[in-house]
Order: structure tokens, then C-alpha cells, then sequence
């Protein structure tokens, strides 16, 4: 892993000597990629970023329309259609820019293909830190008093009450391992956005195999962004969801959450 994290290391880094001189023509996605909030660190504020089940915190719900906004860009830019989703790059008959864009996206095909694919990667290491947590949590619900919220039964608050702190210490632990897993995602992802934009920026395609090419290599590179915001949004779903569940309803919320953030 080591090995592998210092070769991967070393192409971006040549990458980005290589194309340094475009870097400030535009860097719209990496940008993007940059201002995708991390989530709260404490559990209040994952508290106070989601209201009855929505995320309404001004970056969050910003990043999201800033998202839609370059999906709908990339559509326009593709004839009105989402860019097919390639598994390689074809021979490109076009400009020296396009032809350059195109070897950066076979590159990075061929790099995240098979038990590489960042989606189904991302998706294992969420199922893990769900599971690793989820089932702790479920324990301690089962020790629960049932009560109907808001709970005003005196017998099933004090008994509830050193559970119900033993789950917020379970629930912190949790979301500082999302805070985790976002910085290590985000460290090991950046490079591609980072090596996308310079070759995305100045290329202008002329032939129709060469737009079709770039709107999908744009649309691959959208979806980075949106895998990294996936994880504070699951953050936060199962955040409210296990902390409001005092009624015996939370495997269902918690269930909800999960199929809510994969949205």
C-alpha cells in the first residue's frame, strides 16, 4: 500500500510539472473539489447541520447546487444528453489538447477499473464503518427503555439516561471515524482532479468523438467531488438518525439514512 501510495505519488506530481503552465487557466473543479465541507467534528454541530432529515447547512446545500449546476453545464455542453460512461478511451482523431485529455482520461480508466473503481470502494469502506458502529449502537437500544418521543416517562429517562450517554460517546467515536475516512478519501483522490483540470481547461474539442470524450472525462471528475461529499452526507443522516431514535424506530431511521445518502 505504501509502495502503491508513492508511485501514485510521483505521477501526479509529474503530471502536474508537465501541464503547470495551464494551472492557471482554470482549476473550476478542483476548486470545487476543495470547498466540499468536511463533516462537524462534534456532534452537536452534525446536529444542527440536518433538520427532520435534510441537510440545510449553507456550505453543504451550496456544494450541492454548485454540483448540479456543473452536471447541467456538462449536459448542455453533450447535446442535452449525461455523457456516456467510458470503460476506455477510443483513438481520437482532434487537436493536440484533445489528444493529450484523452491519454489523461485512459489513465485514469485504467487506474480505477475493476477492484480499483472508487465507487465500489467507497462503498465497501462505508459498509464497514457502518457496520462496525451500527451494531454497537443497536446494542445499546436493545438495553432501551421504549419511549415515545418526546419521552416524559420519569422511569424510562433515568434508566435511559447512562445508555444514552454511552451512545453520544458511541455516536462521537463514529463521526470522528468519517472525519477519517473524508481526509484519507479526499488525500488519495485529489491528484486526479488536480491532473484533470489543466488537460480539461485547454482542450476545446472540434469533432464530435472528441466533445463526447471530454464531457464524459468532466462528468468522471463531477464524480469525485460527489463521491467525497457522499461520506459527510451519510455522516450526517446516520448521525440524526441514531440520535433521535429513543422509540425503538432507529434500525428503521438508520435504514432510511443509508438509502437516503446514496441518493
Amino acid at each position: 500500500m505504501i509502495l502503491k501510495s508513492i508511485a501514485n505519488t510521483r505521477f501526479f506530481l509529474a503530471i502536474a510539472f508537465t501541464f503547470s503552465a495551464f494551472s492557471a487557466q482554470a482549476a473550476a473543479l478542483s476548486d470545487l473539489y476543495d470547498k466540499v465541507p468536511r463533516p462537524p467534528s462534534s456532534l452537536n454541530t452534525a446536529l444542527s447541520w440536518v433538520k427532520d432529515g435534510e441537510i440545510v447547512q449553507a456550505e453543504y446545500v451550496a456544494m450541492t447546487k454548485a454540483i448540479a449546476d456543473e452536471r447541467a453545464r456538462i449536459i448542455a455542453a453533450n447535446g442535452g444528453k449525461m455523457p456516456e460512461s467510458y470503460t476506455s478511451v477510443p483513438t481520437i482523431s482532434d487537436s493536440p489538447e484533445i489528444k493529450a485529455a484523452a491519454r489523461g482520461y485512459s489513465d485514469y480508466l485504467l487506474r480505477n477499473q475493476g477492484k480499483n473503481d472508487p465507487k465500489a470502494e467507497l462503498s465497501q469502506r462505508k459498509r464497514w464503518l457502518q457496520m462496525a458502529y451500527g451494531g454497537k449502537q443497536m446494542a445499546l437500544t436493545r438495553r432501551m427503555a421504549p419511549c415515545a418521543k418526546p419521552c416524559t416517562d420519569p422511569a424510562a429517562l433515568e434508566k435511559n439516561k447512562p445508555l444514552l450517554k454511552k451512545r453520544n460517546f458511541e455516536l462521537h467515536t463514529e463521526i470522528q471515524s468519517w472525519n477519517a475516512l473524508f481526509d484519507d478519501w479526499k488525500k488519495n483522490r485529489v491528484g486526479y482532479i488536480i491532473t484533470a483540470d489543466p488537460l480539461i481547461a485547454g482542450a476545446k474539442p472540434t469533432t464530435a468523438e472528441g466533445k463526447a470524450m471530454m464531457a464524459s472525462y468532466q462528468a468522471a471528475m463531477l464524480g469525485e467531488v460527489e463521491y467525497l461529499l457522499s461520506i459527510t452526507k451519510l455522516c450526517l443522516l446516520r448521525a440524526e438518525a441514531i440520535y433521535n431514535g429513543l422509540d425503538g424506530s432507529e434500525s428503521d431511521a438508520i435504514t432510511g439514512a443509508t438509502k437516503k445518502a446514496a441518493k
